[in-house]
């Protein structure tokens, strides 16, 4: 009875620990839509930097540095595609340069 009470109160610590690490903020999430995805014209790329804030500001439990920068090239880069093919190409380059194996 007492290894499944530390048990109980063990995975209680890991949760509640896991919480604290993760740093959710709702204002740079506002604010990265605001600054990337507004003026956006390719609903392709309003989508992708918008995962990308919510990843980077909400989501960033175990983002690693190659995610982070993967996801600040997709903001940095795809406000002005105009084209799907244009995105696609942004998130290929993106994807390559911060997450590949070979760099």
């Amino acid at each position: 009875m007492k290894r499944k009470a530390v048990g109980v109160v063990g995975i209680i610590i890991l949760i509640v620990s896991f919480q604290q690490v993760a740093k959710e903020d709702k204002v740079g999430y506002e604010d990265c839509i605001l600054e990337h995805v507004s003026g956006t014209e390719d609903a392709l790329a309003a989508n992708l930097m918008t995962y990308a804030c919510h990843r980077l500001y909400i989501d960033n439990f175990m983002l690693s540095e190659k995610d982070q920068a993967y996801f600040q090239c997709l903001l940095d880069y795809m406000p002005d595609a105009k084209k799907p093919e244009i995105t696609l190409q942004i998130k290929r380059v993106c994807n390559d340069k911060h997450r590949s194996l070979f760099w």
